[in-house]
């Protein structure tokens, strides 16, 4: 099984894989999304109380996620591609 880093860097086309483009602060957050997921899938040892509260959290995140691919698929259409 591959690491988060592995996955992110598989573009064999790219000079440095994907994951060294980013600046340390997105690595951080995605590292902190990516916790936040694991822990959601393995709520069933969590306590009531921190089940709901990431939930709710999980819900914040895939709606901001949402409205993210909406941005990006917008700037996409608009933006002409460099050849």
């Amino acid at each position: 099984m591959e690491s988060g880093e592995q996955w992110l860097g598989r573009n064999t086309d790219a000079e440095r894989r994907l994951w060294e483009k980013l600046n340390p602060r997105h690595r951080r957050q995605l590292r902190v999304i990516a916790g936040a997921l694991a822990l959601r899938q393995g709520q069933a040892r969590l306590p009531e109380s921190a089940r709901a509260k990431l939930a709710a959290l999980a819900g914040e995140l895939e709606r901001w996620v949402a409205r993210l691919e909406k941005l990006l698929a917008t700037v996409a259409t608009r933006t002409p591609r460099a050849d």
